[in-house]
C-alpha cells in the first residue's frame, strides 16, 4: 500500500499524542523509558542504513550509468545466493502479495530465498498465501542480500527484526509509498504506482523474469488488495493494464475473490454487526470512529485480520467523508486506519506520526479507549475541516 502519516497546523493535544510503531509514547512510566530508547535506536538504525545506502548508491550510479534502476536491481539479485525478504508489520494482501511473488521469482533463478514477518491471527489471508512458511529466525550473517517490499519507512519494519537488518550486507527496496526514512542501497520506488505488486510486476517484466500463474496470484491479489478491487482513487491505465497482463500469466482470479470478497463465515455476519454497533458518528453523520478492544475481538472470535478485511464498511455509508478504525494491538495501544473520500488521510496520518495514501492511510495511537473516543472526536473534525 503507499505510506501512512501525520498533522503540525493543528497539533493534537498531549493527552492524544500519537506514536510509530517503534516507540513514542505518550505516558511517563518507566514502561515509556523502555519505548523511548527503543524508538531511539530504531532511529538510529535507520540513520545508519541511511547514510549507507546514499553512499553505496552514489557509488553505483556512477558505475553504472548506462543501467536502469531496475536493471540494476536486477543485477544485485542475480549476484546473490541467500535472499531475506521482509515487509511492514501487519503485513496486508500486498505486502504478502509482493513479498512471496519475490520469493517465488529468485528462487525460480535458483536462489535460496525466504519471507521473513510476525504472522497476526489466522485468516483469510491463509488461504491464499503459504503463511505457515513465514520465517522469523533472521540472522544477517546467514544471507547476503536483504530485500524490503512495501515499506516507506524503516520504522514499519518489525522490531525484532531490525537490529539484525542493521547489519545485512546488502539491502534493497521495491515499493510505492513516499521515501520519507530513505533506506537500502538500491531502491526501485515509485508513488505513482497503486501497489508494490504493481511496481513488482513492471520488475518481472522489465527483466523477463518468469511470473508463473502462483507469482500471477499472488500480485493479483496485492493489486486489487490496494486498489480495493479497481475501485479506490489511485485507478490508472496502467494498474488495469497490469491487472491484465497477470491474468494473462494465469492468475486465479476467481480463487482470490472468493477469499477475499464471496466468501463469509458466521464471524464475518457478527463482525459486520459489531462494526456498525462499536461505531460513534459525528453531530453531522459524515464522520465514523469505530474502536475495537483486545477484550471485544476475544469475546467474539475475531483478530486483526478479520477487521481489517472491513475497514472500508463505514466509509461506504453514504454521506461519511471519514472514518477512523481503530484496533487494540496490546494493552491501550490501538493501531489507526483512516478511510476517506474527498480529504486527505495522508497528510493527516503523517502530522500524527504515520503514513499511507491519500485516501487510506493510519497510525499508532497510546492511551485509554476512553481517551482514543475522545480525541477521536477532535480528529474527526480536523481531518473535515483542514485536509481536503
Amino acid at each position: 500500500m503507499t505510506s501512512e502519516k501525520s498533522l503540525n497546523s493543528v497539533r493534537p493535544s498531549k493527552t492524544s499524542k500519537a506514536r510509530v510503531s517503534s516507540g513514542k509514547t505518550a505516558t511517563s512510566k518507566p514502561k515509556r523509558e523502555k519505548k523511548v530508547k527503543s524508538a531511539a535506536a530504531s532511529k538510529k538504525v535507520a540513520a545508519k542504513l541511511a547514510l549507507a545506502g546514499k553512499a553505496q548508491t552514489s557509488k553505483m550510479q556512477k558505475d553504472s550509468k548506462a543501467q536502469t534502476k531496475s536493471e540494476r536491481l536486477f543485477d544485485i539479485i542475480k549476484n546473490a545466493k541467500k535472499i531475506a525478504i521482509f515487509t511492514h508489520i501487519n503485513p496486508d494482501p500486498d505486502a504478502y502479495g509482493s513479498a512471496f511473488a519475490l520469493r517465488d521469482a529468485c528462487r525460480n533463478m535458483g536462489k535460496l530465498a525466504d519471507v521473513f514477518a510476525v504472522k497476526c491471527a489466522d485468516s483469510y489471508l491463509d488461504k491464499i498465501f503459504p503463511l505457515t512458511e513465514l520465517r522469523t529466525d533472521f540472522r544477517a550473517d546467514e544471507f547476503d542480500l536483504v530485500a524490503m517490499v512495501d515499506i516507506g519507512e524503516f520504522s514499519r519494519v518489525h522490531q525484532s527484526f531490525q537490529d539484525e537488518i542493521s547489519r545485512a550486507k546488502k539491502i534493497i527496496i521495491f515499493d510505492h509509498h513516499v521515501q520519507t526514512e530513505p533506506v537500502g542501497e538500491f531502491q526501485l520506488v515509485d508513488a505513482g504506482q497503486a501497489a508494490c505488486a504493481q511496481v513488482l510486476t513492471h520488475f518481472f517484466l522489465d527483466n523477463k523474469i518468469e511470473i508463473t500463474p502462483k507469482i500471477a496470484t499472488y500480485l493479483w491479489t496485492g493489486l486489487i488488495g490496494d486498489t480495493g478491487r479497481f475501485l479506490y482513487g489511485n485507478l490508472s491505465h496502467d494498474v488495469l493494464d497490469v491487472a491484465l497482463k497477470l491474468f494473462d500469466h494465469g492468475a486465479d482470479t476467481q480463487f482470490v475473490y472468493d477469499q477475499m470478497y464471496r466468501t463469509n463465515s458466521l464471524k464475518d455476519i457478527v463482525l459486520q454487526q459489531k462494526f456498525l454497533d462499536n461505531t460513534y458518528f459525528n453531530q453531522d453523520k459524515t464522520a465514523g470512529v469505530t474502536i475495537f478492544t483486545a477484550k471485544d475481538m476475544k469475546k467474539w472470535g475475531v483478530d486483526h485480520d478479520l477487521i481489517k478485511k472491513y475497514t472500508n464498511l463505514i466509509i461506504n455509508i453514504d454521506g461519511i467523508k471519514a472514518s477512523f478504525v481503530a484496533i487494540e494491538q496490546s494493552p491501550n495501544f490501538f493501531s489507526i486506519s483512516i478511510r476517506t473520500s474527498g480529504r486527505n488521510a495522508q497528510k493527516f496520518a503523517v502530522m500524527h506520526g504515520g503514513g499511507g495514501h491519500v485516501c487510506a492511510s493510519g497510525f499508532n495511537f497510546e492511551g485509554s479507549k476512553r481517551k482514543l473516543r475522545r480525541v477521536a472526536q477532535t480528529w474527526c473534525d480536523e481531518l473535515l475541516q483542514i485536509y481536503v
